[in-house]
């Protein structure tokens, strides 16, 4: 019987969805004639597959070549659209649409015979949605139309009304809260980006280390939810206490700036494979009998400014990619951001202390008792209330010896103990936020920090650099990483934003030391990194490991020495001779192996021939006795054949039985011979 589709209302729904769909996914992307044609194709294929013209059978199969075949064209279309910048293209949404409703169409051609109805629902629904996108004003109404011809096409049949009242109520909610979140955020967009943009800035840089910072810019690690991030690995088992990155000069209205002019300029002295090796003072790197070099490696995890974060006592540095450093007195190196951000390096430190550098970089210079104008009020009045000289003069010279000067040791004791005395660590120092940006001098950020007597490191810091300088003690403003975080089971120490800190180098008694007047914090800053944190921080770290031992090249130096080896050893005659005695003797050993077993073959053929040479011997000598000898040439199977028929002719009845019996025993050796001989 031929079977005919069954027409109802409901067909005449899911036509007039499709159509919809076709008709707002090409308004909507001012493509609307192609979208008539897509609706007037599937009003077409609906009459003829809902009238008696077209049975199942006849109409054509679905063939996936044809919907393999259109994503060609799209590809291309695609790739000669115009870009769009700061945006989304909109053929990105328009072309997955005219896919979809293209496979709707094929499968809708031929459901019933490769085609599936399910695939046109939900090629069509997505096609709709597509077509929602940036829909035009005034069009959405049909848009909504055609979903409701979708839910009254495809629900199952005999559903109640106010079931379907239900999914429009449904429907209508989650438009109205998808209305309104997205009116919320046009509005507050701005908003959102600014914060967005600040966190990522926060999470991607360091903050503290640019070339010229502000008073307080530390606080950002501190306050900010990425406190506990880790932004160095030490990869040593002895980490510094103290990690270097820049030392400032110059102080001037909250901002330290950095040295305008480096000590010297660092060129590569050698290389380790793709490492340039910069050394302060030559051949200081290279470890002979009279010193020990450690060599470290030190990971970045964000934008590093372009500082070398090293220790005290560095007498190298190793990097990739890197033609030159500038290197300022007292250690201070930039210059890894020239071809890029750095994220890794090497520094070396000479553990045996026979490593000496050159007096021009640890000599102070004049930038080290540099002090503003403005600042020597506010400076004079910490000396005097430190009690750490009478009379404060207007210049950077000290009193004499003989009015009294204080030792240059016993000043950095008293301004230690007046922190502790008299301050309070705190992440924040009070009504600076309503003071701050203030022409009076009274409103500056280092006069609010002394009368308000809170503050974090960087403040202290400053504070006693330029006391220092004034009492004329050569110091500098010193920025970097204190007191790693040392984790039993890792191979390597991790300095995390919280340990940035600020802390000040002093020139007393002819050498520079580290003072660090920042009294104790007294409370945690951020909590402990929990347990599965810590076991995550050595995953990624034994991962960043393993990358770094394959980009930087340090196993080339094995297959380099592996290379080498081989090449000499194929290259000596000694290897020659040594496969020559070794052919020499497997084939010596084979030619014995043979030699031996021929030998052996030979005996056991020559038992056997011996044998058989004596039974023929005696056999035919017994023949000879009856008169029948063996002709020369006649073999012997000829020669038995000759006396079996000889015998058994006329001559048989002459033979006695006794002879007739000696006859055929011979004969009967005869053919075992023969047998035995070809055998």
């Amino acid at each position: 019987m031929t079977r005919f589709e069954n027409v109802d209302i409901r067909y005449v729904f899911k036509v007039l969805f499709l159509c919809i769909a076709s008709v707002t996914l090409g308004n909507t992307f001012d493509f609307l004639w192609l979208g008539l044609l897509f609706a007037l194709y599937f009003v077409v294929i609906g009459v003829l597959n809902a009238t008696s013209r077209r049975e199942f059978a006849k109409r054509p199969r679905y063939n996936k070549i044809f919907a393999y075949g259109a994503i060609v064209p799209l590809a291309l279309f695609w790739v000669m659209t115009p870009s769009v910048e700061n945006g989304v293209s909109p053929y990105l949404i328009f072309l997955p649409g005219i896919y979809l409703l293209y496979l709707a169409a094929l499968q809708e051609r031929s459901r019933g015979n490769g085609g599936f109805e399910a695939f046109v629902v939900f090629d069509g629904m997505a096609a709709l949605l597509f077509g929602m996108y940036l829909v035009p004003h005034g069009w959405a109404p049909v848009g909504l139309a055609g979903f409701v011809l979708a839910l009254c096409a495809y629900s199952r049949r005999g559903t109640s009304p106010y079931k379907y009242l239900v999914f429009l109520l449904v429907l209508a909610a989650l438009g109205g809260i998808s209305y309104a979140g997205w009116q919320h955020w046009k509005s507050a967009r701005y908003r959102y980006g600014a914060e967005m943009a600040d966190s990522y800035y926060q999470r991607e840089r360091m903050m503290g280390f640019d070339p010229v910072v502000s008073l307080g810019s530390f606080a950002s690690n501190y306050r900010s939810r990425y406190n506990d991030q880790v932004v160095l690995r030490v990869w040593t088992a002895n980490p510094p206490a103290y990690l270097k990155a820049a030392s400032y000069e110059k102080y001037v209205a909250g901002i330290w700036k950095l040295p305008t002019k480096p000590a010297t300029m660092l060129y590569p002295a050698y290389y380790q494979v793709d490492y340039a090796v910069f050394e302060v003072a030559d051949s200081l790197t290279r470890a002979d009998s009279l010193r020990e070099v450690e060599q470290v490696w030190v990971q970045s995890t964000l934008d590093n400014f372009g500082f070398v974060f090293a220790p005290y006592g560095t007498v190298g540095f190793s990097a990739k990619d890197v033609d030159s450093l500038s290197y300022y007195a007292g250690g201070m190196v930039q210059g890894l951001n020239g071809n890029g951000n750095r994220s890794d390096w090497y520094y070396f430190v000479c553990k045996s202390g026979n490593c000496g550098f050159p007096d021009t970089l640890m000599a102070p210079g004049e930038g080290d008792l540099l002090v503003g104008e403005r600042y020597w009020p506010l400076v004079d009045s910490v000396i005097a209330a430190m009690g750490l000289r009478d009379t404060a003069t207007r210049d950077s010279s000290v009193v004499d010896s003989a009015a009294g000067k204080i030792a240059e040791s016993l000043v950095l004791q008293k301004i230690l103990a007046y922190y502790l005395s008299n301050f309070t660590y705190s992440l924040s120092v009070p009504g600076l936020s309503r003071w701050r940006g203030s022409s009076n001098a009274k409103n500056d950020p280092l006069a609010v920090f002394w009368r308000e007597k809170q503050g974090f490191c960087e403040y202290y810091a400053t504070l006693a650099t330029l006391v220092l300088r004034r009492l004329g003690i050569p110091a500098r403003y010193v920025t970097g990483f204190a007191n790693p975080q040392i984790v039993d089971g890792l191979p390597y120490s991790v300095f995390r934003r919280k340990n940035s800190h600020a802390w000040v180098e002093a020139f007393v008694e002819g050498n520079w030391v580290v003072f660090d007047p920042t009294p104790p914090a007294g409370f945690a800053i951020g909590k402990e990194a929990g347990w599965w944190n810590l076991k995550w921080e050595g995953v990624r770290g034994r991962f960043a490991y393993v990358m770094h031992v394959l980009k930087e090249g340090g196993w080339r130096l094995v297959v380099d020495r592996l290379q080498d080896s081989s090449r000499s050893v194929v290259e000596s005659p000694v290897l020659y001779g040594l496969l020559v005695a070794l052919v020499l003797v497997l084939v010596g050993r084979k030619m014995r192996i043979a030699y031996k077993k021929r030998l052996q073959n030979h005996a056991i053929l020559s038992a056997k021939a011996l044998e058989w040479a004596k039974k023929l011997k005696a056999a035919e000598r017994s023949l000879a006795r009856l008169g029948y000898r063996r002709e020369p040439g006649e073999t012997v199977g000829a020669f038995a054949r000759r006396v079996r028929k000889s015998i058994a002719g006329q001559e048989a009845a002459a033979l006695a039985a006794k002879k007739k019996q000696r006859a055929e025993q011979a004969l009967r050796i005869l053919d075992e011979y023969e047998a035995s001989r070809w055998a």
